[in-house]
């Protein structure tokens, strides 16, 4: 049959845009005019736009995703092509993303990526040569379950482990419970995340610091800790002398 000309594909497919946004009876109606269409003219959906099903029955439509269309062109020519459509991809299932993931390098998209990554975090402590080798270190299975698009999930895991990388673990010795909570509340204030108070075998903070936070913290601590008895202790009669002179 000889190849349909451009009438005819631009027909088809203003036939497919009817059949999408009707219902009903005018949807049966359009489904059967472009499915007319196809047989008649030895065409396909996929010959229409790219990404459809390989079908000329319209029905075909009704539960495709165009990622499905991306992933059957994995293993062929296309693949690269779709590969790029696909890591942005919003609506891919767990398996597969493990087919995406099985045909890219973490690593390398990392790397190409790092740059502006690392600029976009705003963490003076995480650069490109940080997040290149955290990009190494990635767990495939974090990636393939994740709800974001694998690009973004990359990316977010990444930045994760790089902080990590940047920020060892520090044992922040304390005189006393007091102390220890007080230094937990700077941590918490220069990481935005919550460390580890214990108090066996002796008062400490457990806390992941970068040199400079560290430095930071040293800092806060000698100013403030001298005064923090004093502080509390004025604190506490205010509060007793306010209790004091409420009616009972």
């Amino acid at each position: 049959m000889t190849e349909p000309n451009t009438d005819i594909r631009q027909k088809a497919r203003r036939v497919l845009g009817l059949y999408r946004g009707a219902q009903g009876g005018e949807r049966q109606a359009a489904a059967g005019a472009l499915r007319r269409l196809l047989t008649q003219h030895d065409l396909y959906l996929d010959q229409l736009e790219p990404g459809l099903p390989h079908s000329q029955d319209p029905a075909a439509l009704d539960n495709w995703r165009a990622s499905l269309g991306l992933l059957a062109q994995l293993g062929t020519p296309d693949q690269e092509a779709a590969l790029l459509q696909l890591i942005e991809a919003e609506d891919l299932t767990p398996p597969e993303r493990a087919r995406v993931l099985s045909r890219i390098s973490v690593p390398l998209l990392v790397q190409s990526r790092a740059v502006g990554w690392a600029h976009e975090s705003g963490d003076p402590d995480i650069d490109a040569a940080l997040l290149t080798q955290a990009g190494r270190e990635l767990d495939p299975a974090e990636i393939e379950h994740d709800v974001l698009p694998i690009t973004q999930s990359i990316r977010r895991l990444a930045l994760q482990h790089a902080w990590t990388l940047s920020r060892p673990e520090r044992h922040v010795r304390a005189s006393s419970r007091l102390d220890a909570e007080f230094i937990a509340g700077v941590v918490e204030g220069l990481t935005r995340r919550r460390p580890t108070v214990q108090d066996t075998p002796e008062h400490a903070v457990l806390a992941r610091l970068s040199p400079g936070e560290l430095s930071r913290l040293r800092t806060v601590m000698a100013q403030r800790l001298p005064q923090l008895e004093q502080q509390l202790s004025e604190a506490a009669r205010r509060l007793g002398r306010s209790a004091g002179q409420e009616p009972i």
